[in-house]
C-alpha cells in the first residue's frame, strides 16, 4: 500500500493497534484477462493479536482495465 494511509488503525473487536501487512502468493493471483498468466498479488492488514484478516487488497489496481 504505497503512499495510502492504512485503512484500518485499530480492529474494532478486541481492541488491538497491533495491525500486520501480509501478502498472499501462488493461488491468490487476480488477472487482468479470463485466461492470463500475469497478475496482482494480494494484499492483506491483519490483526496480530488475534489473526483476523481486517482488509484486503490487490497491489496495484492501476494495471486493470476500466469497466466499459
Amino acid at each position: 500500500m504505497r503512499n495510502t494511509q492504512f485503512p484500518v488503525q485499530r480492529y474494532q473487536y478486541c481492541g488491538s493497534e497491533d495491525i500486520g501487512l501480509g501478502w498472499q502468493h501462488g493461488e491468490a493471483l487476480i488477472t487482468f484477462k479470463k485466461h492470463g498468466l500475469l497478475g496482482n498479488r494480494l494484499q492483506y492488514l491483519l490483526c496480530r493479536s488475534c489473526g483476523a484478516v481486517l482488509y484486503q487488497r490487490v497491489a496495484e489496481p492501476h494495471r486493470f482495465p476500466p469497466v466499459k
